[in-house]
């Protein structure tokens, strides 16, 4: 059996790293990086990936991005 708290630390590091490479492809493509702007590219990076996991971190993901008061993905300083 998986460890639960092992599971979501692993889950909440992805995200920050979905998040920042999102970042990375709007800077990349000389777009401007802001909420609305991080939650489409997140949207349309999930719209190419064809694994339901990841595709459920992308959607985490975007609810960190639009209301990260909400949200606690096991990330220290994200609650």
């Amino acid at each position: 059996m998986k460890d639960r708290a092992y599971e979501s630390m692993s889950s909440g590091d992805e995200v920050c790293c979905i998040i920042g490479q999102a970042v990375v492809e709007l800077s990349d493509e000389h777009q401007p990086v802001n909420k609305a702007t991080l939650a489409h590219k997140l949207l349309a990076m999930a719209d190419r990936d064809t694994d339901d996991e990841r595709v459920l971190l992308y959607w985490i993901a975007r609810k960190a991005v639009n209301k990260p008061h909400q949200l606690d993905i096991g990330v220290q300083g994200w609650s």
